[in-house]
C-alpha cells in the first residue's frame, strides 16, 4: 500500500524513487540530506519498500510530517531491488525527470542538482552519476575483490553491447536520472539489482550525459551484495542479449515464428 497517494501527484521539478530493504536507520538521514540538497526545487520521494524490519513504518512517520515523502510497501518482493525501482518508476506521475538512488547514503544527494542541471543543459534523456570519470571515485566499494567484480562485470556488459554502451563509463551504477516519459514508455525486465543496465538497453533514449560522484561508504546496515546477486546479474545479461542483441535478431525471429504467443519485437529496440 502507499502511505499517502496524494504525494505522488503533487507538482514537482523532480521525483525520486528510492528502493529500500531493511534500511530503517538510513531513512531519516537520507531525507535530511535530500531537504538540504533540494532546497531550491519542488520534489517528492517515493520509497518502494520490501523490508521486514519496520522500515516502512519509519517512512510513514516521516511522511506524516513531510508531505513530499511517501512509501509503497510491497507485500511480495517481486524482482528484488530492480523490481522495486520498476514499480516506483511506473507510479510517479509528475516532473520531467525521475532520479533513482539507494537509501544507504552511498549515493550522495548533493549530486542531484548537478544531474538535473546536466539534463536540462543537454536536453538529455539520461544522466548517469559515474564513479569512473574525472572527479568520481569508487571508494565506497567494500575491498579490492568487489572493486574487481564491479570493473569486470562492467567490461563484460560493454563488450556484449558495444554500440549501445559506447561512451558510457558506469552502465552498472544505481544512481541516475531519467526522463520520465522515456522510462514509462518501455517495458523493463530486470533480474536482480542492475536496473540502469536494463534502462540503457531496453528504453529508447537519444542523449546520455554523465556527472562524477564519489561512491560513499555505507553508514548504516550491511551491504546486500552477494554471490547470488552476481549470478542474477549474469542471468540478467543473458536475457538482455537474447532479447535485444542485434546479432540474435534472426534466431529471435525464427523462435517467434515457431512459438505461438511469443511477443513480437519492439520497434526500434537495439
Amino acid at each position: 500500500m502507499i502511505s499517502d497517494p496524494e504525494n505522488l501527484t503533487a507538482a514537482a521539478d523532480i521525483c525520486l524513487v528510492v528502493p529500500t530493504f531493511n534500511e530503517r536507520d538510513s531513512v531519516a538521514p537520507l531525507v535530511a540530506e535530500l531537504e538540504k540538497a533540494l532546497a531550491d526545487f519542488a520534489w517528492h520521494a517515493l520509497f518502494v519498500d520490501d523490508s521486514t524490519d519496520g522500515t516502512e513504518r519509519v517512512i510513514e512517520a516521516i511522511g506524516r510530517g513531510n508531505p513530499r515523502v511517501a512509501v509503497l510497501h510491497r507485500d511480495e518482493n517481486r524482482g528484488g531491488l530492480a523490481g522495486a525501482v520498476v514499480d516506483g518508476l511506473q507510479r510517479v506521475s509528475q516532473g520531467a525527470y525521475v532520479c533513482v538512488l539507494d537509501a544507504d547514503l552511498q549515493h550522495p544527494p548533493a549530486v542531484i542538482p548537478q544531474m538535473l542541471a546536466a539534463a536540462r543543459r543537454a536536453d538529455a534523456d539520461l544522466v548517469i552519476a559515474s564513479r569512473y570519470i574525472l572527479g568520481g571515485s569508487t571508494g565506497g566499494l567494500d575491498g579490492p575483490l568487489r572493486q574487481f567484480y564491479s570493473r569486470g562485470l562492467k567490461w563484460l556488459a560493454k563488450t556484449l553491447f558495444p554500440r549501445r554502451l559506447t561512451g558510457i563509463t558506469d552502465p552498472l551504477g544505481g544512481y541516475f536520472l531519467v526522463r520520465r516519459s522515456v522510462v514509462q514508455a518501455c517495458q523493463l525486465r530486470p533480474i536482480g539489482y542492475k536496473i540502469l543496465l536494463d534502462v540503457l538497453i531496453r528504453s529508447h533514449w537519444e542523449t546520455v550525459s554523465e556527472v562524477p560522484y564519489c561512491f560513499e561508504a555505507r553508514q548504516h546496515g550491511e551491504s546486500k551484495a552477494s554471490f547470488a546477486q552476481g549470478l542474477q546479474f549474469l542471468e540478467h545479461l543473458r536475457t538482455l542479449v537474447w532479447d535485444c542483441s542485434p546479432m540474435l535478431s534472426v534466431p529471435r525471429l525464427l523462435t517467434r515464428l515457431h512459438v505461438p504467443g511469443t511477443p513480437a519485437p519492439v520497434p526500434g529496440q537495439p
